[in-house]
């Protein structure tokens, strides 16, 4: 009996063991293949992509939730412009007349009836075209809003990548200026062992050159925060992503006068009059509610009584017009008007301002980028190549024991923060030209942009 029941248990496991892959279902399988390959989807998410700018500006067009938000506010306001200027929905009577009280029946006397009537009301004469043409120019509004968020995107990309490109490049510069501090520390050595230095002159290099460690250690905690900056506007993961090497051309600029020529047509701007025409039809539609409403109404009767013939006498139908008489205007309809007065006039200040800040703002971003490039020039044609000769003219004649290893390392130190000015002039340089393009950024050029 044992060797049966074993025997037994022993074929149950094997078709137990069996039926999961007799009876694997193919999502089953799916997900079994999916898993192989894993290990391949991992090494290329984890893989380094280098942007450029402008493949960051493109992905950020691309992913960014702002610009799907500002689309469905376009469709919202075209859904509802479709709505606009309707006529009102007609109303729909039904109900008994004359029916006596002491019997309830419709066929005792001859006036007794069930009536059924309809009543459809018009607007004003010239209000719902108004209506329409107001909820057009919110989805014109709509839409340079939209234009506006783009161009705020695409700077608020520029300013990111060039973050992250000065943070790298500031990161090369320092693991450059290791090799001249460590050739510098070789001389301090090769002097020393010769009794031509003193062993301070070892330590004060050496000390240098961990003070570069540590500004590099600073640096990279920097850059992180550039890079999430930048990752959150790609949709990336900051992990995977760094920046190319070189700087994009700079794009031409207008110069200021050029520029307050066109900040009449700035998304902005072009936003705030669409906002202004919608203020002004809406405040031609309150006094349009000055002027009566008319109503046409239809009602057909029938009746079920009979005449003293015993025929059925005939049902009946009734027409009329219906007119709203609007008496008490000081509480409605003079208030609704100057309240579409004062926002019409709150919207030209408002416009009125915007222009002044742009202006302001077109002309002072012009003038830091006049004075940037002028700096750029003297520095990468005068003061840079000076002080690199500098430096290699004191540590020739430190070899020859004519100087001191404090001049070294001082003239070391010069030539580092020319290098680092020049790079950070260089970004602010472009920071400089991104600013003007965006206060540049006119309809027509962000239309383009779309397509």
């Amino acid at each position: 009996m044992k060797r049966l029941y074993s025997m037994a248990m022993a074929c149950v496991l094997m078709l137990v063991w069996q039926m999961p892959a007799a009876q694997e279902s193919p999502s089953v399988a799916g997900e079994r293949s999916e898993g192989l390959r894993m290990p391949e989807a991992t090494a290329a998410a984890n893989e380094t992509i280098t942007l450029s700018l402008d493949a960051a500006e493109r992905l950020a067009l691309r992913h960014n939730p702002l610009l799907a938000q500002s689309q469905a506010e376009i469709e919202i306001s075209r859904t509802r412009a479709l709505s606009a200027g309707q006529l009102p929905d007609p109303q729909v009577r039904f109900g008994v007349q004359n029916v006596p009280i002491d019997s309830l029946a419709l066929n005792r006397d001859e006036m007794s009836m069930v009536t059924l009537g309809v009543t459809q009301m018009f607007p004003p004469v010239g209000k719902r075209g108004l209506m329409q043409q107001s909820a057009h120019t919110e989805t014109l509004s709509a839409q340079s809003r939209y234009r506006d968020t783009q161009a705020r995107l695409r700077h608020e990309v520029h300013m990111a990548w060039l973050d992250v490109y000065y943070q790298e490049r500031e990161l090369a510069t320092l693991r450059a200026s290791y090799e001249l501090l460590d050739q510098i520390v070789q001389v301090a050595h090769a002097q020393y062992r010769n009794g031509l230095a003193q062993e301070a002159d070892v330590l004060k290099a050496q000390l240098e050159r961990d003070d570069l460690r540590e500004r590099e250690e600073n640096i990279q905690a920097v850059r992180s925060v550039a890079l999430s900056r930048l990752a959150r506007l790609v949709g990336m993961s900051s992990a995977n992503i760094t920046v190319t090497t070189e700087l994009p051309v700079a794009p031409t600029i207008h110069t200021d006068n050029e520029l307050a020529q066109t900040l009449a047509q700035h998304p902005q701007v072009a936003a705030l009059d669409a906002q202004i025409r919608t203020a002004e039809l809406d405040l031609a539609v309150a006094r349009r509610d000055y002027y009566p409403e008319f109503g046409l109404e239809a009602m057909y009767g029938y009746r079920a009584a009979r005449d003293m013939g015993g025929s059925k006498v005939p049902d009946m139908i009734s027409a009329g017009v219906v007119m709203s008489v609007p008496l008490w205007t000081a509480h409605r309809q003079d208030a609704r008007a100057q309240e579409r007065q004062a926002q019409w006039l709150a919207l030209r200040y408002q416009r009125d301002d915007l222009l002044l800040q742009l202006n302001a703002d077109a002309r002072a971003r012009y003038a830091e980028y006049t004075r940037i490039k002028s700096r750029l020039a003297l520095l990468e044609n005068t003061l840079l190549p000076q002080a690199e000769q500098t430096v290699s003219a004191l540590l020739a004649a430190y070899r020859t024991g004519k100087t001191d290893m404090a001049s070294v390392l001082r003239a070391r130190q010069v030539s580092l923060d020319y290098t680092l000015r020049m790079w950070r002039l260089r970004t602010d340089f472009w920071i400089a030209t991104a600013e003007l393009n965006y206060l540049g950024t006119t309809i027509t050029e962000t239309s383009g942009h779309e397509h």
